[in-house]
């Protein structure tokens, strides 16, 4: 849907001037919008699946673990697919305040994209490089959107997500090396002609969620602190947005509409992407594509 049909409808949760902030800047941050009654059940469903990986020796497709992690001590960067670990996952995805944030921004029929949880683990959580999420998923037109949902938080210190504003407006930069080896970030030299001085750090209390555009620049530091900054990560994009490339993380739930109609068209934007390997046979994590460092492949099985 064009930006003019989504401004002919008013929108649901946030206000116009939000709307229009957003496709200014290319982001957007609600500091402890989500409650409570949100964040409770969601920490003990996670916790449930960090329990059981603490026996786990090599990440697999579904659960990418840092180098160091042991039973004693469980490190985790990233669990894909947790639409399909507990039903309180899916319900965030498709019967809350976060979807109705999305189709105020993407138009009214919206398909769900992927859930994951990137934790940002204490004293050490990997750092993620400056990147483009359309690179990854390019589609038919650029409206797909990414949210972060701070569970605990986050401080400048804890690695928060950063963005570059208004940088959704420029080139949309390959992301492989010289070799042409991808890497799943922006290379040195591209960085060199990106605003990253005017970055902004999106953080805030339990609760916080931010969203960003899919062609927004955007990155986080190692986390410092001693404390883990879990935040889920959910993707949709305007249904009439047809994928080009086959999904990172194919759950049942992936590509179902959850707001709206079947568009009888595809909406197409002149746009020049790269596109990323073909992730058919599987794939681990951004972490897992901008640090290798020797460690053993995922097992596909698992």
């Amino acid at each position: 849907m064009k930006l003019d049909q989504i401004n002919s409808r008013p929108p649901s949760v946030i206000s116009q001037q939000q709307r229009d902030f957003y496709y200014d800047e290319g982001y957007l941050c609600f500091p402890g919008l989500i409650g409570e009654n949100w964040l409770d059940p969601l920490r003990s469903a996670l916790e449930k699946i960090i329990e059981a990986t603490r026996s786990y020796t090599r990440s697999t497709r579904k659960v990418d673990i840092e180098p160091d992690h042991s039973a004693d001590n469980p490190r985790l960067r990233r669990v894909a697919y947790l639409d399909e670990f507990d039903p309180i996952f899916w319900q965030l995805c498709a019967d809350s305040v976060v979807l109705d944030i999305a189709a105020d921004l993407l138009g009214p029929n919206i398909r769900f994209r992927e859930l994951m949880m990137n934790f940002k683990w204490a004293d050490g959580g990997a750092e993620v490089k400056w990147h483009q999420d359309l690179v990854f998923y390019p589609h038919t037109h650029s409206g797909t959107l990414q949210f972060l949902l701070l569970l605990d938080g986050a401080t400048a210190d804890q690695g928060p997500l950063q963005v570059i504003p208004g940088s959704h407006k420029g080139e949309i930069f390959a992301h492989y090396d010289a070799e042409r080896n991808w890497t799943g970030a922006i290379s040195e030299r591209d960085l060199a002609g990106v605003k990253v001085d005017q970055a902004v750090s999106l953080t805030g209390p339990p609760g916080t969620l931010s969203v960003h555009h899919s062609r927004t620049i955007h990155g986080s530091a190692i986390n410092r602190s001693s404390t883990s900054r879990p935040a889920f990560v959910i993707t949709y994009s305007a249904a009439d947005a047809i994928p080009y490339t086959a999904p990172a993380y194919p759950s049942v739930n992936y590509h179902t509409l959850v707001r709206g109609v079947q568009p009888h068209f595809a909406h197409h934007e002149n746009l020049i992407v790269p596109l990323p390997p073909d992730w058919s046979d599987g794939y681990t994590s951004i972490f897992d594509h901008q640090y290798k460092q020797g460690q053993s492949q995922p097992d596909p099985s698992l």
